[in-house]
């Protein structure tokens, strides 16, 4: 059975839009047997844009019931039936945080048109809603609108069935679970209650000692991944023995995750987390210069009187860090045989500029673990200093010194300098940097 829905947003990210149209149309796999639309209050605003797109507009669902309202019925006719949407990553991530929002958890198994088209119908120069179903003569009433597209969606569905000589939709029905070789201690159970939120989670042993420590944007999703990968490696087979329970840490946020994951390993040093664990940085990236003045990058043991670009456990890691970054930036020796020493060095100079904080002191707003908070993580002086958890209210208010209090310092480690600079140069629009002023550091 299929509950296939269609859900029109005020934008395309679950976590910042809201729902402000729903639709579901129950199919048995041969007809459609229930339809159900709505609008929905997003208790914010509808942009132009938007309503351009749909026709909704402010006034419309200015009296139509909240998703609160509606978190019931939604429930009922999703509940034990396999949610289709012509990409599902889309509608299903919505309805997941709307219920997170509520302080559910909502989680079905979902099947995505988009790609089964690709894989059943090849060859359509587009796989978007609107194009696919004019190429195969279905007809959308009220495109960008949730009833019509989902009514599609369903017509469309009926064609993929059709036309599964393969039996490919049993395969992408595979529940990824069942396939896992979990360990002897742990059950299908078990997993299948874990998050599929952003967090660090812990396999533990008998007594609650932890044997080895991860991070994930979808928590249940990478355990699940644990146990159906690689499973006749000794190492696998060694820590599916050992492993008794499971035990998670929600962060909201990967940076945060990343972050936790670092610092837990080496407070832990559990023993199947072998590449991390190592607390001593012995080797540095440096910069040296030849006889002709030209700065070269070199991998080689710390010293006091030398200040590295980077710092690494292994030297290994160091000369791998040289190579790559020099293959990065064009740092090559025919480089250098073509510039200047003045422009070569300028070039090197930019490079490991990445390295380095913008600002000495700020912090960095990212998603929280529910919908009422944010994630802070603080650098201070050029250095990451910790991370912390915020009411949105001290955020909207402004509030510099509230944030910098939620703060609890961390384990430091040069890896974290580096895990912060990596997410800032990949930051979404959604992330807010904060330069402090001297004056409202109090730590």
């Amino acid at each position: 059975m299929f509950a296939v829905v269609d859900i029109e947003a005020t934008g395309g990210s679950p976590k910042r839009g809201r729902i402000i149209e729903i639709a579901i149309v129950i199919h048995n796999g041969k007809r459609v047997i229930e339809e159900f639309s709505s609008l929905i209050n997003p208790e914010i605003q509808i942009d132009p844009f938007i309503t351009a797109l749909t026709g909704i507009s402010n006034e419309m669902v200015e009296d139509a019931p909240t998703f609160y309202d509606l978190a019931g019925k939604i429930q009922h006719l999703t509940e034990n039936r396999i949610i289709v949407a012509h990409n599902s990553r889309f509608d299903y991530g919505f309805l997941r945080q709307e219920f997170k929002r509520m302080g559910k958890r909502f989680q079905r198994k979902n099947l995505c048109t988009v790609k089964m088209s690709k894989q059943l119908l090849p060859g359509h120069s587009s796989y978007s809603l609107g194009k696919l179903c004019n190429d195969l003569n279905i007809p959308i009433k009220n495109r960008h609108r949730a009833l019509g597209d989902a009514s599609a969606t369903a017509i469309l569905l009926e064609q993929l069935l059709f036309s599964d000589k393969k039996i490919l939709l049993k395969n992408l029905l595979k529940d990824q679970l069942e396939q896992a070789n979990l360990p002897e201690n742990i059950s299908k159970a078990q997993v299948d209650r874990l998050p599929e939120d952003a967090g660090v989670y812990y396999f533990q042993d008998k007594d609650g000692r932890p044997l080895y420590i991860g991070k994930s944007k979808n928590i249940r999703s990478r355990i699940i991944t644990h146990f159906s990968n690689d499973t006749s490696s000794k190492r696998f087979l060694q820590l599916k023995k050992e492993v008794h329970k499971i035990d998670v840490q929600l962060t909201g946020s990967e940076l945060i995750a990343e972050l936790m994951e670092s610092g837990e390993i080496k407070r832990f040093m559990p023993k199947h987390n072998r590449a991390q664990r190592r607390k001593k940085y012995r080797y540095g990236m440096f910069i040296q210069y030849d006889d002709h003045g030209y700065a070269r990058l070199k991998a080689d043991l710390l010293h006091p009187d030398r200040e590295p670009v980077l710092q690494f456990t292994r030297k290994k890691w160091a000369e791998k860090a040289v190579q790559e970054f020099r293959a990065e930036y064009n740092l090559t020796q025919e480089n250098r045989l073509t510039l200047s020493t003045q422009n070569y060095n300028r070039l090197v100079e930019q490079a490991i500029e990445k390295f380095n904080f913008q600002e000495a002191n700020f912090f960095l707003i990212v998603e929280g673990r529910n919908y009422d908070e944010k994630g802070i993580v603080l650098v201070l002086n050029g250095k990451y200093y910790g991370y912390g958890f915020v009411d949105c209210a001290c955020i909207e208010q402004g509030s510099v010194e509230m944030v910098i209090d939620s703060i609890t310092k961390d384990y430091y480690s040069p890896d974290k300098d580096r895990i912060v600079q990596k997410y800032l140069r990949k930051k979404k629009k959604s992330e807010q940097v904060v330069v402090i002023e001297e004056e409202s550091i109090l730590l």
